[in-house]
């Protein structure tokens, strides 16, 4: 045990008086630090769905009582094919479905894993319809590579609720029950409000986007456009597709290079900001980043201080109970509406910790208080 020993008043208050000043350099040098980080949140949910459907409140699909008791007596059994679940998002998704199942006597009967491979996910369909389940949640890889295959799930008398996107040319209430979803408009709205604080002007921005059909993260990028645009017209907007999530951080570093004057970065999720931000560190630049979703790693890095300044978020486990729910809404033969979607959650480093709980209704892990604890905007 390290102790400690008082040597003076003087020795004492110095410590005190040097934290007190960082801690006033810090709130004044960071555009957000006084912003209040509910006030970024949009008025409403922004885009439609896929099919241009307006969306409703995701209580919606929620289960009486008495439902939840029949459901009971059935015993539901759901299939989930995801589109990987090598990130948070899925995985908390996979919580909130099962969850939401055990709530009213259903259970998960597999979860596959394509790793956002297409012909992988195809397969995986259909062997999940072979495992005949009451009803398959799904986001697809590719809105038009697996539309065929999807079309096959109610086809087989199985139940079909989406996550995010909607196969090209699935007819609502035909090929699939619902959709559940986030505001991926509103996603992209908030992070570009949030960049906007951090950029001088005339400023050149870098959009590292996921290059395929990928609906959800196309409406993040647009919100975030279109946002810009309006509060930022000086702002010149550059973009850099990849085709695989594991390419990103190499497509970023080649951008940055090729760009060199770049002075903010949005990307369509966590994973591709970290691997962006790790990409300009290596190129010795500290470039300002924004992007989608609360994870561990991405809540490190904006509480610490880092190149990732803010996020707007979805809420994937609340999303997965409203998923379980709508499955057996619709095998109890209730009609639910075409789309059902949630706000848009933006988190920056004041209130990183409040934003934890509003997206994972979970404990503040260790690592990510003691990051936060080391920066005066994180825990003022």
């Amino acid at each position: 045990m390290i102790r400690c020993f008082p040597l003076s008043f003087a020795a004492l208050a110095l410590p005190a008086l040097i934290a007190v000043a960082g801690t006033s350099a810090a709130l004044a040098d960071d555009p957000t630090a006084g912003v209040d980080a509910a006030a970024l949140a949009p008025d409403g949910i922004v885009g439609p769905s896929q099919a241009g459907d307006t969306a409703s409140d995701p209580a919606i699909a929620w289960l009486t009582d008495d439902e939840c008791a029949q459901a009971k007596q059935k015993g539901f059994k759901i299939g989930i094919v995801m589109q990987t679940m090598n990130i948070e998002w899925s995985t908390e998704q996979v919580r909130g479905i099962t969850d939401g199942l055990a709530r009213c006597g259903g259970e998960v009967i597999g979860v596959t894993n394509p790793d956002f491979k297409v012909e992988k996910q195809i397969g995986q369909i259909d062997d999940m319809i072979l495992l005949k389940p009451d009803a398959i949640i799904s986001i697809p890889v590719d809105d038009v590579a697996t539309a065929a295959f999807y079309k096959k799930v109610q086809q087989a008398g199985i139940k079909l609720v989406m996550m995010d996107n909607v196969p090209a040319g699935l007819k609502h209430g035909e090929d699939y029950a619902t959709v559940v979803s986030s505001d991926s408009q509103g996603l992209g709205a908030v992070s570009a409000l949030i960049m906007d604080k951090y950029l001088p002007e005339g400023a050149e921005v870098g959009s590292i986007t996921f290059g395929i059909s990928f609906y959800v993260t196309n409406e993040r990028t647009k919100g975030f456009k279109d946002k810009m645009a309006e509060i930022r017209p000086d702002v010149v907007l550059k973009e850099a597709p990849f085709l695989n999530p594991s390419d990103a951080g190499k497509v970023a570093e080649s951008f940055l290079t090729a760009n060199p004057n770049i002075a903010g970065i949005f990307t369509e999720w966590s994973g591709p900001g970290l691997d962006a931000a790790a990409a300009a560190r290596g190129q010795g630049k500290d470039i300002p980043g924004v992007t989608i979703n609360l994870e561990l790693d991405v809540a490190i890095e904006l509480a610490k201080g880092g190149m990732i300044k803010g996020l707007a978020s979805q809420v994937p486990y609340d999303q997965g109970l409203t998923e379980a729910n709508a499955a057996i809404k619709s095998l109890l033969g209730q009609e639910l509406p075409p789309f059902l979607a949630y706000a848009a959650v933006p988190v920056i480093q004041n209130n990183v910790l409040e934003g934890w709980d509003t997206v994972f209704h979970l404990p503040v892990p260790d690592d990510l208080q003691d990051a936060c604890g080391r920066n005066p905007i994180c825990t003022k």
